[in-house]
């Protein structure tokens, strides 16, 4: 994922030049907003909620020892790069105190820059795992106290606050399996975590795919709930989870849908109601139950998998994506056999979603649930690294034809927008991010399509435009620049003087003469 980076610099060349150079590589990071001071940049904190802050030391009003002490004590989860000269280095680092994680001495080159940056990207990327991995855990735990509370078991005394807004007002989709070994699949009772794995994985995917948030929480290895907010979508999602199970694993659901729960004494009692009337699959063929943590486990590795994988999508970087798919595939086939299973099925899963959420398939993957039949059979880790291979293999064959498809589409719409809105502020980065590719892959893509450069070609359509303006109005020169997207008259006057060979006023005059 790509960083937000605001810009503190007094001096607008330089801080020009600082965006440029982040703008022409690919750093992780996109230059959100630029201030000219401290009290400029404390506003554009609290609206752009940045990563990260590149700041000078010296400057007027504010300077960056006292922002980065502002940032320290308000805004816990901004880091800072101080900007310093040599002379003020040592007065620079007292800002260690305030949580500054790198100095920049001035003047920096691009391999400086780019190091210091990359690696502030590298810090940014293990805070975020890091807090996945806290609001992973304290899912987990939230599973637990509401599991205590279905089943009736000790542990939930003295949580009822915490309980409460969990579930008061909400709706339980109450879902039992059948039974796991249906008489037409060949599914053993060694198949039970990677069926458990499977389904847990299909029923939270629908969940995504409905728009419905809500604790999804195992109570047996054959009973399972989700807690939904009420509303039309929660009517119609049992079907939906019956339908989606019979046609991947060809297992049978029964799933039901409680009243709004009034009081935390509800959730356990219609869970009684509801396991009166569904014999267990326990029963069946003399399986033991499975332990449940396998599946939990396993919503939370697909979910890490999409993370790793989506930030290449969105960048338009193909080679990393297959790198990292290849890199995936070869750790299955050093598991052992069962592990291998799983994370084969996991990294499918997460393919799956990417396929749909990332690059607009909205069928389901033709055959996939033909698939996760023979993973069932597979016996060595090798055959099933080889059929996640097989999986990978037709996710980046998806990828391809959805760039190539995209390629030129972006760019139409690219050329379609700056025609409507040249007068307004159309940088590079904010383009690429409007089409969710990287700057470097956005450059030469249009490159590529209009034989232009991004940045020359804006020029032309603006400089076009100013010409019209020029030959048709009597506006004033600073105006003509506003008009057509230039802040600073002068920096318009010498960008026309470039193409035209005179000025803008001169070319009024010998147009009208």
């Amino acid at each position: 994922m790509n960083g937000k980076l605001l810009l503190v610099e007094d001096q607008a060349l330089f801080r020009k030049g600082l965006r440029k150079m982040i703008e022409d590589h690919s750093l992780g990071w996109t230059v959100v907003g630029e201030a000219e001071n401290g009290h400029e940049a404390l506003e554009l904190i609290e609206a752009l909620r940045p990563n990260l802050v590149l700041t000078d030391i010296r400057m007027p009003g504010m300077e960056g020892i006292e922002l980065a002490e502002h940032i320290y004590n308000r805004h816990a989860g901004t880091s800072v790069i101080i900007l310093t000269g040599y002379d003020d280095f040592k007065y620079a680092q007292m800002a260690i105190r305030f949580g500054v994680i790198d100095f920049l001495l001035k003047p920096c080159n691009d391999r400086t820059l780019m190091e210091v940056l990359h690696k502030a990207h590298e810090r940014l990327e293990s805070d975020l795992r890091q807090r996945e991995e806290r609001e992973a855990d304290l899912r987990m735990k939230e599973e637990a106290l509401l599991r205590a509370l279905l089943l009736r078991l000790p542990g939930t005394r003295g949580e009822e606050h915490r309980m409460r807004p969990w579930v008061i007002g909400k709706r339980l989709v109450l879902i039992a399996v059948k039974d796991y070994f249906p008489v037409n699949k060949h599914y053993g009772p060694s198949d039970l975590g990677l069926l458990q794995f499977a389904l847990f994985n299909i029923l939270t995917e629908l969940m995504q795919r409905h728009q419905l948030s809500g604790q999804f929480i195992a109570l047996e290895f054959d009973r399972f709930c989700f807690i939904v907010e009420d509303g039309k979508k929660a009517n119609t999602l049992g079907r939906f989870m019956k339908d989606a199970v019979q046609a991947y694993l060809g297992i049978v659901l029964t799933v039901s849908l409680t009243p709004p729960v009034t009081s935390l004494n509800d959730p356990p009692s219609l869970y009684e109601s509801f396991i009166l009337k569904e014999p267990s699959a326990t029963k069946r063929k003399g399986s033991e139950p499975a332990f449940l943590s396998s599946g939990t486990a396993s919503r939370h590795r697909v979910k890490e998998l999409q993370m790793q994988l989506t930030g290449s999508i969105l960048l338009g970087q193909p080679d990393k994506l297959d790198d990292q798919i290849s890199k995936l595939v070869s750790r299955i086939g050093e598991l052992p056999p069962e592990d291998a299973k799983m994370e084969a099925l996991a990294l499918a899963f997460a393919l799956n979603s990417l396929a749909k959420q990332q690059l607009g398939q909205n069928a389901e993957t033709p055959g996939f649930a033909e698939q996760i039949e023979l993973l069932q059979s597979l016996q060595s880790e090798h055959d099933a690294a080889e059929w996640a291979r097989v999986e990978a293999g037709k996710f980046v064959a998806g990828f391809e034809g959805w760039r190539l498809r995209n390629n030129e589409s972006i760019i139409n719409r690219s050329l379609d927008y700056l025609d409507k809105h040249y007068m307004e502020s159309c940088t590079l980065t904010e383009m690429a991010e409007m089409f969710k590719v990287s700057q470097t892959y956005y450059s030469k893509l249009f490159k590529k399509v209009t034989g232009d450069n991004y940045s020359a070609y804006l020029t032309n359509i603006r400089m076009q435009k100013a010409v019209l303006l020029l030959m048709n109005t009597d506006m004033k020169v600073s105006s003509v620049a506003a008009s057509v997207g230039y802040d600073d008259p002068n920096y318009f006057t010498n960008v026309f003087r470039l193409l035209h060979k005179m000025s803008p006023s001169d070319f009024r005059k010998q147009f009208k003469s």
